[in-house]
């Protein structure tokens, strides 16, 4: 969603609008919405409320669809008299029935795609075929509304000349594909991004899903909402560079949410942007916030940070672990530019209740979310600058 740029900076201005605006957040993504797992009703009525946060703060924010597994089974078949065509499949489609379809193929030349297999039992569009950039066949990716759209193939350009003859003659084939996914709809990310002067991009990371019977408030849904508070902090403004914040699902079960995202910024073509990463996991398991990253410049920002706020904390710093965990594991290596840092915290018993039922909204220490705030927001200010 695209929009007029708000400034909704009021809801965070004072250490008492950000306690307030923290408490009320903590109620409804965690105590109200309950345990909220990917793919699950829960999940998507709180990424829908951390979507329309994004949208009142910032002029660019959607949710980002995907499926936290897919996989065809055994294999996509296209047969014109039992002879198979050499076909791959857009990943994210939905499949034909187990038994598949006689078709004829026609010309469409609608969505992205060249031809279209009607069924000739219901005389519907059954599946689509599209072609792919190379001799061979290549496959696709599909985002947004494609995900669970009509099956799709797709063919070499070195079998275009066959394809065209089996349209023209209305040659009769045999369509199968059967895929697995899951969730049963497709779940999401919620993304907001507020331009600046140049493309180059700071993503600020966190995820928003818990697992089973935990509300996930410590891990790791209390971070979400620190993150919606800095994205409030800086509504309405034009920084240096352009700051996207990215509130992943699924982390808990291996990433999809942030190894889909990569792939949209890859097919997009807007990964080579991207110039710092800042993911946070558990910013509340104490007042001393941990960081991890081999880039000396990076933790020389936030030892500086630390120490001009004066927050009366003790900061731990890993200069010798890779910041490339968990979610921000999936971005390593996008582009040779890509600098990286991970925050986690250290110094309150909330870090016991890790992955359980106590891990609760009342548990959640109400400082941490004040004193992460204002680390974060200042380091992202000195990103701005380096």
């Amino acid at each position: 969603m695209n929009r007029k740029a708000g400034n909704t900076r009021a809801r965070v201005a004072t250490p008492q609008a950000r306690a307030a605006y923290f408490e009320r957040m903590l109620k409804r993504l965690c105590t109200d919405a309950g345990p909220h797992p990917s793919g699950t009703k829960a999940y998507v009525k709180v990424v829908k409320a951390i979507h329309r946060e994004l949208a009142d703060a910032l002029p660019v924010a959607f949710l980002d669809r995907y499926l936290d597994l897919w996989a065809t089974v055994p294999r996509p078949e296209i047969l014109h008299r039992g002879k198979p065509l050499e076909v791959e499949v857009a990943q994210n489609c939905a499949g034909t029935a187990d038994a598949g379809f006689t078709g004829i193929i026609r010309r469409v030349d609608r969505q992205g795609v060249r031809y279209g297999i009607e069924d000739v039992a219901t005389r519907q569009i059954g599946a689509l075929v599209a072609v792919s950039r190379d001799v061979s066949a290549e496959p696709e990716y599909l985002l947004d509304d494609g995900i669970l759209s009509l099956p799709r193939f797709i063919i070499g350009i070195r079998d275009v000349p066959l394809v065209d003859l089996l349209a023209r003659g209305k040659e009769q084939v045999q369509v199968r594909l059967r895929v697995v996914y899951a969730p049963v709809v497709p779940t999401y990310n919620a993304v907001g991004t507020l331009p600046g002067k140049s493309t180059e991009e700071i993503l600020v990371v966190a995820h928003a899903d818990s697992l089973i019977q935990t509300e996930g408030a410590n891990d790791n849904t209390a971070t979400a909402i620190i993150h919606l508070m800095l994205a409030h902090a800086f509504s309405g403004m034009q920084p240096a560079r352009r700051l996207t914040f990215l509130i992943t699902g699924s982390e808990e079960y291996g990433c999809p949410g942030a190894r889909h995202y990569v792939r949209r910024r890859q097919i997009e073509g807007t990964a080579g942007n991207l110039r710092f990463i800042v993911n946070c996991d558990s910013l509340t398991y104490g007042p001393n916030l941990l960081a991890s990253t081999t880039d000396a410049g990076l933790m020389k920002v936030v030892q500086a940070v630390h120490e001009d706020l004066e927050l009366k904390t003790q900061p731990i710093y890993r200069e010798t672990q890779e910041p490339w965990a968990n979610d921000a594991a999936c971005f390593k290596g996008i582009n040779p530019q890509l600098r990286g840092i991970n925050f986690n915290s250290r110094g309150y018993a909330t870090l016991a209740a890790n992955h359980t039922p106590d891990d609760t909204a009342e548990n959640v220490p109400r400082d941490c979310a004040e004193t992460s705030f204002q680390v974060l927001r200042e380091f992202i200010v000195r990103l701005q600058e380096l």
